[in-house]
């Protein structure tokens, strides 16, 4: 899929993915489009910037560790911006206090790599109900 195309009708949720490594964004989108839900990518945290802006995603999966803005930049960017979406990481680091500290700046989730599909379903639908973005 091409940078911030969408897949689905916009009366559905939006999310936006955020990895920097496309296999995995490409299962990511693969498995969450299955949910019925409008996806966007993006594979670093300055395209990640723009598609919030862009797309008006209400749930962002959000990486960590990416090279140039990394996760921990980009959450606190997003949810300093004035309709932060809620932000779901996805991350391969396994590290409760890691996790712990992003919950505390305002990330709604923190799910492990490998991801458990079902669970990412539950947290993307709650996320999007917790204050989806004006459109």
């Amino acid at each position: 899929m091409s940078e911030l195309e969408s897949t689905v009708p916009d009366d559905t949720i939006r999310v936006l993915i955020v990895d920097d490594e496309p296999g995995v964004a490409d299962v990511l989108d693969e498995r969450v489009t299955r949910f019925g839900h409008q996806m966007a990518v993006a594979h670093n945290g300055i395209q990640a910037i723009r598609a919030v802006r862009e797309f008006a995603p209400h749930v962002v999966l959000l990486d960590i560790r990416m090279p140039g803005l990394d996760g921990h930049t980009v959450l606190d960017h997003l949810r300093g911006s004035s309709q932060p979406p809620t932000i779901i990481i996805v991350s391969g680091n396994h590290e409760e206090d890691e996790a712990r500290e992003l919950l505390q700046r305002g990330a709604f989730d923190y799910v492990t790599k490998p991801v458990d599909f079902g669970y990412l379903k539950q947290a993307i639908t709650a996320a999007a109900g917790v204050a989806p973005p004006e459109t």
